[in-house]
């Protein structure tokens, strides 16, 4: 009679086979989500270790790295969650992969990201998506001043209030605000557009509102409940450019 081996792990694969000389059942389990512990590593030590699990199809798990700028940095592809807070620099030049953060990040979160999805449970410091080409940045708390400056044509969400300057020359893409923004919102805009949900303190150069059409309130409305955020998409005030052509007169 064959005797079973039952291991039960998170998400496992399982491969059963049977040990021709022991009669006994092999459950061979190929574990898929991995843990890193960054406490006593190197920016190029974690990130590493980030590539070398996404490249053998694990999920990876952080934790203690707060202290690691350009954390995850220029990933194509995998699964990220992040336990704590992050530095500078999450998620830069990602090209696919989706990162969670359970907790605050720093400045400059997702700069220059070309897809995937980056997903900051708490808040941001300065410049979030700036230059970012494509993508989604989902902030739940508030956000610092130059959310979205230079947007090529990512998607950006703050759950609550953000600072000044933002979309500052952005060229493409959207910013969504669901509280308040701060000073020179739009400043010098050439495409896209900027939502928002509370107050703004003005509107930068070449900015204006506009009215909300159909199609803007279906896009807020998909984004909405795809990312759990409790608000009303009617609502918003829309800022697009006054010109797409300010410098030329």
């Amino acid at each position: 009679m064959w005797a079973s081996i039952h291991l039960v792990f998170r998400n496992p694969y399982i491969y059963c086979g049977k040990y021709a000389h022991s009669g006994i059942t092999v459950v061979s389990v190929a574990v898929s989500e991995v843990e890193i512990d960054a406490s006593n590593l190197s920016l190029r030590e974690v990130n590493a270790k980030i590539r070398e699990a996404v490249g053998r199809g694990l999920r990876v798990h952080l934790k203690n790295a707060s202290h690691i700028y350009g954390l995850a940095a220029g990933l194509k592809s995998g699964d990220i969650v992040i336990d704590g807070d992050a530095g500078d620099y999450l998620a830069m030049l990602n090209g696919g992969a989706k990162i969670t953060v359970n907790g605050n990040a720093g400045d400059y979160v997702a700069d220059g990201a070309w897809s995937g999805e980056v997903i900051v449970k708490g808040c941001v410091g300065y410049g979030a998506s700036m230059y970012a080409y494509g993508g989604v940045l989902v902030v739940y708390g508030d956000a610092g001043d130059a959310v979205g400056q230079i947007l090529k044509g990512a998607t950006v969400i703050v759950n609550g209030c953000a600072g000044d300057s933002i979309g500052l020359y952005m060229v493409g893409g959207d910013i969504i605000i669901v509280g308040d923004a701060g000073k020179l919102v739009g400043d010098w805009m050439i495409r896209g557009c900027i939502y928002v949900g509370g107050k703004y303190e003005s509107l930068g150069n070449n900015a204006k509102e506009a009215e909300l059409t159909d199609d803007d309130i279906k896009k807020l409305s998909n984004l909405f409940n795809k990312y759990n955020v409790k608000a009303d998409p009617s609502k918003f005030k829309k800022i697009v450019p006054l010109s797409l052509r300010p410098f030329y007169g």
